[in-house]
């Protein structure tokens, strides 16, 4: 007599055939769009506020769909920050079978600052409100009531004088501290951040800091520490001219043991070109940028080029394309730069990621980067120890960088669940 685990086997290899033939099947007839039936939402959620479990319970009049191929309308969600330190979230509506051609797009600010719940509930009742010119394509629409809530003491909006003239300031602060019988270590970050943003002029300026200190105890007489530190500052201060151009320049601050800079210092004015309008950059994007520095070292060792410091000029050209589409979305650029005084000494970087829908249930996505080395000036002319090597305390000589993920998943089964269960957390 089998065993038991022998029987929910053969149980499983006599289903799966069952299962593939019916997901080729589902897979290559559309599903219909029947006009008394609910909607078939597929929601592709790139912003804050996609609580899924919260929009089953709150919008109920859809079907949540886990397959764009099966929807009748496709929202793409994504956001970016405002000048305020909140964020423009918006919602690109796709129409779908019935629906082709029928698209729309919504936008909304939240404010800085805001809490899970606040933006959950903006997000829900901005998707509700955008599904209604759909939902009014079916039988089901006639069940839809619109309301209004007017905030008490209401009054024609006006424009209130802003006490910080368009100013926000973030401050913080964080430590950590572990360790067992042969070793321990302690660690601290503090950050600073200031910005203005008007759609003329937008500034930044921020610093940042991390130190360490790790002890580990090799034998009962040797006891190894490591100390590092990094340091960084900066700002940078832009000037639109139009839907496609802006001037700026930065300033920029530095310093690490990592990297033998006691102190490094760059002002660098730059120009920028998007060839698509500025309002569109959530989608799609494509921008081109040049700038010229002048750099300033001041080295913690001796190099490898015999200094001790020095002053440096460089430049560096940059084309980066991104896109959000119904399919999924890609990234694609590619960054020269080099020293004036010797255009031998360059690098060269190139990087591209994709996240793609193949068909129902099967999607990939994959990163690449890859960094032609040709730049490192500050390369401590002393030899690192193995300690060093092996705890990443030294920068070391390299002639390039790489770097790379792949994932493919394929999932199959029911499309269409709306029900909520939160039990056992999951």
């Amino acid at each position: 007599m089998p065993s038991p685990s022998r029987g929910v086997l053969l149980i499983l290899l006599l289903a799966a055939p069952q299962a593939i033939r019916a997901q080729k099947t589902d897979s290559t007839r559309p599903v219909p769009a029947d006009s008394n039936a609910a909607l078939n939402l597929f929601l592709d959620c790139r912003a804050p506020g996609c609580d899924f479990n919260f929009l089953r319970t709150e919008l109920t009049w859809v079907n949540y769909v886990r397959d764009r191929t099966a929807a009748q309308v496709h929202v793409i969600a994504t956001a970016l920050g405002t000048g305020s330190g909140g964020l423009e979230v918006k919602l690109a509506f796709i129409g779908e079978q019935q629906f082709i051609g029928v698209d729309n797009e919504v936008k909304y600010i939240t404010q800085r600052g805001a809490s899970s719940d606040e933006l959950r509930q903006e997000f829900t009742r901005v998707l509700k409100l955008g599904l209604v010119q759909y939902m009014l394509g079916t039988q089901l629409g006639k069940h839809l009531a619109v309301s209004y809530l007017a905030p008490p003491n209401s009054a024609p909006a006006q424009h209130e004088r802003d006490p910080w003239n368009f100013w926000v300031f973030s401050i913080g602060l964080n430590g950590s501290v572990g360790g067992e019988s042969q070793s321990s270590g302690r660690s601290g970050s503090g950050s600073v951040y200031a910005s203005r943003t008007t759609a003329a002029w937008k500034f930044r300026a921020n610093a940042n800091g991390s130190t360490s200190r790790n002890s580990y105890k090799l034998d009962d007489t040797t006891t190894f520490i490591a100390r590092s530190h990094s340091y960084s500052g900066g700002s940078v201060l832009v000037r639109s001219i139009n839907d496609h151009l802006s001037f700026g320049g930065g300033f920029g601050v530095s310093s690490s043991t990592t990297n033998n800079l006691d102190l490094a210092l760059r002002v660098a004015p730059t120009v920028e070109y998007d060839f698509f309008k500025y309002d569109q950059y959530t989608r799609k994007r494509l921008v081109l940028s040049y700038s010229i520095g002048l750099d300033r070292y001041h080295y913690t060792d001796t190099t490898i080029y015999n200094r001790t410091r020095e002053t440096r000029a460089d430049n560096q050209l940059s084309l980066s394309y991104a896109t959000t589409q119904p399919w999924g979305g890609a990234n694609a650029g590619i960054t020269g730069s080099s020293y004036l005084s010797d255009f031998a000494q360059n690098r060269l970087s190139v990087s591209t990621s994709l996240s793609l829908r193949v068909t129902r249930g099967l999607s990939l996505s994959y990163s690449l980067s890859y960094s032609r080395v040709r730049d490192q000036l500050s390369l401590a002319k002393s030899a690192a120890s193995d300690a060093e090597i092996l705890l990443r305390l030294r920068q070391l000589a390299t002639s390039y960088t790489y770097g790379g993920s792949f994932s493919l998943s394929y999932t199959f089964g029911s499309l269409f669940n709306n029900v909520v269960n939160p039990r056992f957390g999951f």
